[in-house]
């Protein structure tokens, strides 16, 4: 979807175009119209001059008195003509030369208007009108050439859209900058979501306009329902795991007396260190997790330390070297805790099955790529694609209940990543691949 900026700089950019178009169309047709007016009224002063000199003589023949007439009417072709028609004369000015006028003929205190080409191709306003003098009906048309006054109208058109672009493009740049520093509140805020879904910030600044300050007041509302949730959900789990190990511990104590039946006496045995068992891989979970925020990333430089230390104090029996490759200030594309959950069921499986040696490599590309490997017995290739189906175990002697590994096939799936199964060649034990794309959220 097209961003707001675009969407509002498009409208009023467009907004601009048609508002400037119509009024540079308005002013010309405006411009034109009223120098038409001016050249008509001028036609028309002149027309009135030249019926003052008209007379008649004692046979009723038109008489002109040259001498009021103006000087442009005698220049030939000058753009400046007058017919002058009677019931049995007709008149035309010394510049019409050897050309004519189409006249229209109208009644008494009627004006015509026409446009029409003239000499020399000349675009001419031909005003007619007829009048009565001493008896006589005198029709009288003049025509004046609109080419120099046209010619000034598109100068007159040409700047003034210059100007108008001109203006335009200041307008389209204070629009723009307007734009940006009004919505520098939502770049802002942008900058702060994408900061907490890297885990840097724990809430959005309140520090914005009125509009957008209820929606960050809700996005901050429900991120701190969901960290209370999420931490009541982990406490929960450990209380009860921490709950469930009393009454266990009773049953326990209970099958040691020797009236139970040594049947019976094998069964619960069995199921109560299933149980404990259970109850302690919760507990785990729950140490390595910890408390944090939910929307949080996790670093290797600093989460990762603390999750080898809390395996080394659980395997503490077991005297392991991990040897660690990894890329500097690197983060993993997801959330903290899943992560957690995630590096914990693999690296616990590494500490459950080495003899001695675990090689941790994390690198990133386009996708980030972790590898654990260990020097313990593997697994047999034909059995490894089983490794992410919950409850399976490729031993059944070796304390466990075979749902780490699914937990983490669950959550790879989660971020659309991939994990695979396969035989370490370089400590010959079990290897886990696991790839996560750097851009899933």
């Amino acid at each position: 979807m097209q961003s707001l900026q675009s969407r509002l700089s498009t409208g009023l950019l467009l907004s601009l175009i048609i508002c400037f178009s119509a009024l540079w169309l308005l002013v010309s047709i405006n411009v034109e119209f009223l120098s038409e007016e001016y050249i008509a009224s001028r036609i028309q002063h002149d027309t009135e001059t030249l019926l003052s000199t008209i007379d008649f003589d004692s046979e009723n023949k038109l008489v002109l008195d040259s001498s009021r007439i103006d000087l442009v009417y005698h220049q030939p072709f000058s753009g400046h003509y007058y017919v002058i028609n009677t019931s049995n004369q007709h008149v035309n000015s010394r510049s019409l030369w050897d050309q004519s006028l189409n006249i229209i003929k109208t009644e008494a205190g009627v004006q015509q208007r026409s446009l029409q080409q003239g000499p020399e191709q000349q675009s001419l306003l031909v005003v007619s009108n007829s009048f009565n003098k001493k008896g006589n009906q005198i029709s009288i048309s003049i025509a004046e050439d609109l080419g120099p006054i046209q010619s000034n109208i598109k100068q007159f058109q040409y700047w003034f859209a210059v100007m108008a672009f001109s203006m335009l493009f200041i307008l389209v740049i204070l629009q723009i900058l307007i734009l940006r520093s009004s919505l520098k509140p939502l770049t802002r805020t942008q900058s702060e979501l994408k900061s907490l879904e890297q885990g840097k910030l724990d809430k959005l600044s309140t520090d914005s306009p009125s509009e957008l300050r209820p929606l960050i007041n809700e996005v901050n509302h429900l991120l701190s329902v969901v960290e209370q949730r999420l931490r009541r959900s982990r406490d929960a789990s450990s209380d009860l795991a921490h709950a469930i190990k009393k009454p266990l511990t009773v049953i326990q104590q209970l099958t040691d007396k020797n009236d139970i039946p040594d049947e019976t006496k094998d069964i619960l045995k069995k199921q109560t260190n299933d149980i404990f068992q259970l109850t302690d891989r919760i507990l785990k979970r729950a140490r390595l997790a910890g408390h944090s925020y939910g929307g949080a990333l996790f670093s290797f430089s600093k989460d990762l330390p603390d999750l080898i230390n809390t395996l080394d104090m659980i395997y503490a029996s077991k005297s392991l070297k991990i040897t660690k490759n990894i890329q500097d200030n690197l983060i993993c594309p997801i959330d903290r805790e899943d992560t957690l959950e995630l590096l914990g069921n693999v690296l616990d499986n590494a500490y459950k099955w080495s003899s001695s040696k675990i090689n941790l490599t994390v690198n990133m590309n386009s996708d980030l790529h972790i590898r654990i490997e260990d020097d313990g017995p593997g697994a047999d290739p034909e059995k490894t694609t089983s490794l992410a189906t919950r409850g399976v175990r490729l031993d059944e002697k070796m304390e466990g209940h075979g749902f780490g590994l699914a937990i983490t096939a669950d959550i790879v799936n989660d971020y659309r990543g991939k994990i695979s199964f396969s035989r370490s060649e370089e400590l010959g034990g079990f290897r886990t691949d696991i790839l996560l794309p750097v851009h899933n959220q």
